[in-house]
């Protein structure tokens, strides 16, 4: 418990400067809505003269943005992205924090098994990020109704949002991965963006050739807005596909934290 506690209050700065960016960036977005609606016909007819590559790059290929569904997929784009940063910051920082200052041996001195580390640094991520969500979702929420005043299918609203936090822990499972994996990790935020961006160069290429292949090789193929509005679910085979990922990185980052060595600092 000693340990859960101390991660929480360690990373809360982190949490409240991401969470209330997730807002922010949701509020001044939507706040643009009734613009894109009264012009609806006119900037329809603008985008049209973009290529492809670069609406999908954007995130408005295949939405209309003059309604709310098309706008709201647009938004959790960009919001897609920056929850993905701040997991793969939480998940590389979770077992690397130690090794960085020298205290793993000092930690693991005390009467505590190390997979009772791992799971209690594991358990202050995953509470992170369901609160970051819980906080998205109703912050989002007030905004539709206060701000942009439309009728939104709460169901659709529900898996928009979900689709933040799936895709978040697929990049907690990569972050703990590599923490274990390469426990002398100098700094986390250059490691992060670099893999972020590149899984999210994937889904880019994926949308300029329309290759189904390197669909499953990014998680921000997965949950694209145009297939929630039009399915209004999710599709099965990306969902596990998630899940599955997800699982294995957290139990072979388990499996490695109790196998590796740790030299005195």
């Amino acid at each position: 418990m000693n340990i859960l506690v101390l991660e929480l209050r360690r990373s809360f700065r982190s949490w409240l400067y991401f969470t209330l960016s997730l807002v922010a960036v949701f509020g001044i977005f939507s706040a643009f809505f009734n613009s894109f609606k009264m012009d609806a016909a006119l900037i329809n007819d603008l985008l049209q003269n973009f290529p492809q590559e670069f609406k999908a790059a954007f995130g408005f290929a295949d939405v209309n943005l003059s309604k709310i569904e098309g706008y709201l997929s647009f938004i959790f784009s960009y919001l897609i992205l920056i929850g993905a940063v701040f997991a793969m910051k939480q998940g590389l920082s979770l077992l690397s924090e130690e090794g960085r200052r020298h205290m793993s041996d000092f930690l693991l001195t005390k009467p505590i098994r190390r997979r009772e580390v791992v799971a209690a640094k594991f358990t202050a991520v995953l509470i992170q990020l369901l609160m970051q969500n819980l906080v998205l979702f109703c912050g989002g929420r007030a905004t539709i109704i206060w701000l942009i005043r439309e009728d939104m299918d709460g169901r659709l609203y529900f898996l928009m949002c979900l689709s933040v936090l799936l895709v978040q822990l697929f990049f907690v499972g990569i972050g703990m991965l590599i923490a274990t994996a390469a426990p002398k990790i100098k700094s986390v935020m250059p490691l992060t963006l670099g893999t972020v961006f590149f899984f999210f160069i994937i889904e880019l290429l994926n949308e300029s050739i329309q290759d189904q292949k390197l669909a499953y090789l990014t998680p921000f193929a997965y949950y694209q807005g145009s297939d929630l509005i039009s399915r209004r679910g999710y599709d099965p085979g990306f969902l596990v596909l998630n899940l599955a990922v997800f699982a294995v990185l957290t139990s072979l980052s388990f499996w490695i934290y109790q196998k590796r060595d740790f030299y005195a600092g």
